[in-house]
């Protein structure tokens, strides 16, 4: 299935709203501060349709990139989301 980057620029209230609609659409996601890792058959395109949808009835305005990951490099992330990433990049 593939990968897709979400960053934004939501306060933590935003960032919920925008976790509530992923999963919408979504397999399964990984949520890091100013971003979502979102596991999802449906484009970029669509998703930040979606997104920018989910943000407008909720009130929000704001800044988002979507874009997919094919492959990735990290530091910092805890055992479990690092886990999370190899296995979605396999």
């Amino acid at each position: 299935m593939p990968l897709l980057l979400v960053a934004h620029d939501q306060s933590p209230d935003g960032a919920l709203a925008l976790e509530d609609a992923v999963w919408q659409l979504a397999e399964s996601h990984l949520a890091l501060p100013g971003s979502l890792l979102v596991e999802s058959a449906v484009s970029a395109r669509y998703l930040v349709e979606h997104l920018k949808g989910a943000m407008r009835r909720a009130g929000l305005d704001g800044a988002l990139l979507v874009a997919p990951v094919t492959s990735a490099n990290w530091d910092g992330l805890s055992a479990e989301a690092g886990e999370w990433l190899r296995t979605r990049l396999a």
